[in-house]
């Protein structure tokens, strides 16, 4: 027999157990049977017990190492590669229930569970069995829904920093448990992930652990999109429409529930509806839904879902109409925008767009306040608009992009340029971003020279009053040679008497630099007696 404490660890592990697993559930009835199994065949050796855990060894057809967490079951853990809840840790449970009380018993509470639920639900009125029914399958959207709260019902995390990776355990136990059919897999996946994002928000009431938090509900939002990806390449079967009905009735809620987390709200209500939702007719009703909304009260949400269900129903001057009323609020949804308008149905709207996107996008990158935080968003622009998109964009238009995001955008810019073969606006750019010409790839110095070499001079220019700044004996050296290819430069060109007047200005403002002037005389660019 077990002391009180650990007796109590033990049945409080049982009820976590009895609400984690459900007896309607074939993939949970399948893992329960291969855990008896391991256990009626006293494959569990090597247990020991300490600090509020149990480990042993489990005999399969390798053997694996196995800990329960009575402190924090969902830190358990199986070196087996199951995720979740494994037969391993059910053997060595009911290995430690064995000697406690009757497993027979256990396993009879386990699936009396919601026998009462059921019972109460074949209830029914004379009158009911004259249009008898098939009977229900046992998972509908509603028990998905209870299954997943379950699932995070005891927060077992003691301090904030905990709180995350209880999370995520959770979540990754969470899909262990998701139907065995293959088709049905990403349909509760992306259940679980809009579900813990709305469980999380309950929880990340103090700044404290919204911070801890935030990660995982990025990961969410990667599930979900994992999710929508798997479900909107391949054929839904009818059944899933029961689910789809639930998930856009309920999508509302992303937008009315009151949340510390709203930009990761708004982003899942808007990819569930870019993904799941084209019907013209629900588009259309949300859409009328969203203006009386917003004719209500002013919530950015609500302004934001309506500029993208507009964007969905091609009502372009009323989406760009709003989006100039919320200014640089935007700036976070419209990389997602500019995404969407992308695709080849849709690609001509997107020069429609993209002035008002670059205005709030240019406003919102010069407010954030750290460096790092506008050269992320930027990079993150122009992964959107990479070089295949800029092909269909208004040349000018696009210039206008890669201007006002000086100097996060200059690899783009000069990349642009180097292919529209404006060097002179392409040497400009180097000399405003301070790019020496010592950090520029010959390669393109060549391809400058021989098209456009007077687009060079500007660059030596610069080049050589940096170096010469520079002081050291190497800076002038360098610089010497420099002024030597400049020197051809304007002797192709035909203007020497510049290039004199040019030289003697330099030297004149140099003349206490004795050893420029040394390597000046070495360089033959002036003669002893100068």
């Amino acid at each position: 027999m077990y002391n009180q404490p650990l007796l109590s660890n033990i049945q409080s592990y049982s009820q976590e157990l009895k609400s984690l697993l459900d007896p309607r559930s074939e993939v949970h009835e399948k893992l329960i049977q291969k855990g008896m199994i391991l256990f009626r065949q006293q494959l569990v050796y090597g247990v020991k017990f300490s600090n509020e855990k149990v480990e042993a060894k489990v005999q399969d057809v390798t053997p694996v190492n196995v800990e329960l967490s009575f402190d924090h079951p969902s830190n358990s853990t199986c070196t087996c590669p199951e995720q979740g809840i494994c037969r391993h840790q059910m053997a060595l449970f009911f290995t430690v229930l064995s000697r406690a009380q009757s497993v027979f018993i256990w396993l009879q509470e386990w699936k009396n569970h919601y026998q009462v639920a059921d019972i109460l639900s074949t209830l029914q009125r004379g009158s009911d069995l004259l249009e008898k029914v098939p009977p229900r399958m046992e998972k509908s959207p509603e028990q998905w829904i209870d299954r997943i709260r379950n699932a995070y019902h005891h927060v077992s995390a003691k301090n904030f920093y905990e709180l995350e990776e209880w999370a995520r355990v959770c979540y990754k136990r969470l899909l262990g448990f998701a139907p065995v059919e293959r088709e049905w897999k990403p349909l509760f996946q992306l259940f679980a992930a809009c579900e813990s994002l709305k469980v999380i928000n309950s929880l990340a009431s103090e700044p404290k652990k919204r911070a801890h938090l935030r990660s995982f509900t990025e990961q969410m939002l990667e599930e979900a999109d994992e999710a929508l990806s798997k479900l909107t390449t391949t054929a839904s079967p009818f059944a899933f429409d029961e689910y789809f009905h639930f998930l856009r009735e309920k999508s509302h809620t992303f937008l009315e529930d009151e949340t510390v987390f709203p930009t990761e709200f708004t982003d899942i209500y808007m990819k569930l509806w870019s993904a799941l939702f084209k019907r013209k007719r629900d588009l259309r009703q949300e859409w009328d839904r969203l203006i009386a909304r917003m004719d209500e009260d002013h919530d950015e949400r609500i302004d934001i879902a309506y500029i993208h269900i507009a964007i969905l129903l091609e009502e372009d001057d009323k989406a760009i109409e709003q989006m100039k009323n919320l200014g640089s609020a935007i700036a976070p949804y419209t990389l997602r925008w500019m995404n969407m308008l992308q695709n080849d149905r849709m690609r001509d709207r997107l020069n429609h767009y993209l002035p008002v996107f670059i205005d709030q996008i240019t406003t919102f990158i010069s407010s954030l306040t750290h460096s790092y935080e506008q050269a992320q968003f930027t990079r993150a622009l122009f992964q959107i608009l990479d070089s295949n998109t800029a092909l269909y964009l208004d040349s000018s238009l696009l210039e206008k992009v890669y201007m006002k995001l000086l100097p996060y955008s200059r690899f783009q810019y000069n990349e642009y340029l180097l292919a529209k073969k404006d060097y002179k606006k392409w040497a400009e750019l180097q000399v405003y971003t301070k790019n020496s010409l010592d950090y520029i790839d010959k390669h393109t110095i060549d391809i400058v020279a021989k098209n456009e070499p007077a687009a060079l001079k500007p660059l030596y220019h610069e080049t050589i009053t940096t170096l010469i700044n520079n002081r050291g004996r190497d800076s002038y050296k360098r610089a010497v040679r420099y002024l030597k290819r400049l020197q051809k430069l304007y002797k192709k060109e035909k203007k020497l008497k510049q290039w004199e007047l040019y030289l003697s200005t330099l030297l004149n403002h140099t003349k206490r630099l004795r050893a420029f002037q040394e390597e000046c005389i070495r360089g033959k660019l002036i003669s002893d007696d100068s």
